[in-house]
């Protein structure tokens, strides 16, 4: 996979956003994970447990965490009284960016739930999607404490995930 740069423009601190915006300058060496889900994608709801564990475990470590909202009704679009009141009674303790759609079309997600993980220096090294993404995700997050995850520094292959996940039960 190619690495990829964040576009900076599709964190817009202007645009919608619940929990709290986020500033790109906040992102600035830290490793960013974006988790891509649609309010109405059961497969997303049940990850949101994972992903808010993540947030506390591995938050104090670096570890920048945005939900991206992919909405596809335009009356929805900036509706961030709807989008509030799902993460509250989701519980959801990260930042969330309404995505028009652009955001999901620029870093190719096109089926929820997805996630995208980017290193210390803002390229894209993992696309991880599909029912078993959290525990692809967690393989790659694992490694911790005291230190960013290695994956992080350098592209890891499914190869090497499902190695680690298979010694890693």
């Amino acid at each position: 996979m190619a690495s990829t740069k964040i576009p900076l423009t599709l964190l817009d601190p202007d645009g919608g956003w619940v929990n709290a915006p986020v500033h790109v300058s906040e992102l600035d060496g830290l490793p960013v994970l974006l988790h891509f889900w649609t309010m109405d994608c059961e497969d997303c709801a049940k990850q949101f447990e994972a992903v808010n564990q993540w947030v506390v475990d591995y938050g104090p470590k670096g570890l920048k965490v945005i939900g991206v909202d992919v909405t596809h009704n335009e009356t929805e679009l900036r509706d961030t009284n709807k989008v509030e009141g799902f993460a509250r009674e989701h519980g959801l303790r990260y930042p969330i960016a309404m995505d028009d759609g652009s955001m999901a079309k620029a870093y190719g997600v096109d089926k929820h739930p997805a996630f995208l993980l980017f290193g210390t220096d803002g390229r894209l090294k993992n696309r991880i999607g599909g029912k078993d993404a959290v525990r692809r995700v967690r393989t790659l997050l694992k490694d911790l404490p005291g230190q960013e995850p290695p994956a992080l520094h350098g592209e890891v292959s499914r190869e090497q995930e499902d190695q680690v996940a298979a010694s890693n039960p």
